[in-house]
């Protein structure tokens, strides 16, 4: 399966957010969502939807292959 914490960045990036601004938003610490973006910390489903509600961007988006 396709790595989707660096889709997580990328869309993160694509927006001008910064980690810090995300961790807010989330409610979470910045250590903690950088943590999800490295893999290292499993994403809650509930966490997911927030965070895709930040981003604009669908569930979907983040499992989407890229071939």
């Amino acid at each position: 399966m396709e790595n989707y914490y660096l889709k997580i960045k990328e869309y993160r990036l694509q927006n001008n957010h910064s980690p810090e601004y995300i961790a807010i938003q989330m409610e979470i610490s910045v250590k903690n969502y950088e943590n999800i973006e490295k893999g290292i910390v499993d994403l809650k489903l509930s966490k997911l939807d927030r965070l895709v509600k930040i981003l604009g961007i669908k569930k979907s988006e983040v499992f989407k292959l890229d071939y």
